[in-house]
């Protein structure tokens, strides 16, 4: 009876439980015990004499708090609806993290699902927006994009192609705010750089050429032929006659070339003599200028300035910026009388010869560039270049 008395109390759960506890305690007690006894409970440092059992129980307490530490930074996968481990974003296990991952931001969303090597965002992956919309989906490197991969804004395709650090580079695409195709070619630093074919509303091929720092490089058309700037631009235009001299309004591009009547070439072909940009902006050395003191800053000084007469097709080009922007315009236009030849050609008899502008020319890189401005040291509204 003793032996099977024993035996049930051996095998009774609350009396195991007890006894576990019991034994527990008595851990900790001894543990915490730190009182020494003799010598033998120091440890002898640089003429100090410090506790074996204080010592032994300080390295229990800060086992435990890393131990504790280390086990909330751990990967949550009951946190996601996927199954890559879950980081915080600032876990400290992340800095350690390989193959696939989520990371969550600071609210709890899903920032980041891809590639992780050493704790460094390397491969392909996917980066969101609090609100769950898409930012980028592609390749990775150095946590920045790097290599191909499609950029979207306000959940729309914004560009696919090529990236270097964060910003386009190489070739890619580029897309209005409709996801309709606007540019395909050539990017640097983030901007079209190089050679491209810029798009219509309707996605239709407008004009291919060279681009630099998002701009046309407008200048290439000067010089060329009517055949060569016709495989350059096929978008919509407008051809107009006046004293002698041909203009062509390219609508999609905001600009006019201009040139002699074509029976005075040896060629008999009508030649680019120069072009009217009608933006009030132009790219310089890789900024965007928009007033004359910019432009002093950038060029130096001018090679002339001051009030003119405009000629007949500074007039035309003056009156296509005043339609074009209306009340933003700082002029009011110039009178003279049209007559309709063809649907898209049109011929100025008379023009306002008293018409006065002040203007301010520069020579650069063997390009000639006229600012016409309403009064002295004012914006721009359009420019002209010319060899």
């Amino acid at each position: 009876m003793p032996i099977l008395n024993k035996l049930k109390l051996l095998t009774n759960k609350s009396f195991i439980k007890n006894k576990r506890l019991v034994r527990i305690r008595n851990f900790f007690f001894r543990l915490l015990d730190i009182r020494p006894r003799d010598e033998w409970d120091y440890y002898p440092f640089l003429g100090w004499l410090f506790s074996r059992r204080l010592a032994m129980a300080a390295v229990v307490v800060i086992s435990v708090f890393c131990f504790s530490f280390l086990w909330s930074l751990k990967p949550d996968a009951a946190k996601s609806d996927n199954p890559y481990k879950a980081y915080k974003y600032d876990a400290l296990m992340l800095k350690f993290a390989t193959g696939k991952v989520q990371i969550l931001g600071k609210s709890g969303y899903t920032a980041y699902i891809g590639d992780m090597e050493k704790g460094t965002v390397k491969g392909n992956g996917t980066l969101y927006e609090p609100q769950g919309n898409i930012v980028y989906d592609g390749a990775f490197d150095a946590n920045a994009f790097n290599g191909l991969g499609k950029y979207y804004e306000n959940s729309r395709l914004k560009y696919e192609g090529s990236f270097k650090d964060n910003l386009y580079e190489g070739e890619g695409k580029l897309y209005r705010g409709n996801e309709a195709l606007w540019y395909e070619g050539s990017f640097h630093l983030g901007r079209m750089s190089g050679d491209g074919i810029l798009y219509d509303a309707f996605q239709t091929p407008v004009y291919r050429g060279r681009f630099q720092d998002d701009g046309i490089v407008y200048q290439d058309l000067i010089g060329k032929g009517t055949a060569e700037v016709s495989q350059m631009y096929t978008g919509a235009r407008q051809i107009v006659i006046a004293d002698g001299v041909y203009e062509v309004y390219m609508k999609d591009i905001d600009a006019i070339y201009f040139g002699d009547d074509a029976g005075n070439t040896l060629d008999e072909e009508f030649h680019v003599k120069g072009i009217y940009v009608l933006q009030p902006y132009i790219y310089l050395n890789g900024t965007v200028i928009e007033d004359i003191p910019q432009i002093r800053e950038c060029l130096g000084e001018p090679v002339y300035e001051g009030n003119t007469f405009l000629e007949a097709e500074d007039d035309i080009a003056l009156n296509k910026v005043c339609e074009l922007r209306g009340e933003q315009i700082r002029y009011k236009k110039s009178e003279y009388r049209e007559t309709q030849v063809y649907d898209d050609v049109s011929e100025v008899r008379e023009f306002d010869k008293a018409y006065q502008v002040y203007i301010y020319m520069y020579e650069n890189d063997g390009i000639v560039y006229t600012f016409f401005c309403k009064d002295k040291d004012a914006g721009f509204d359009f420019y002209r270049m010319e060899a």
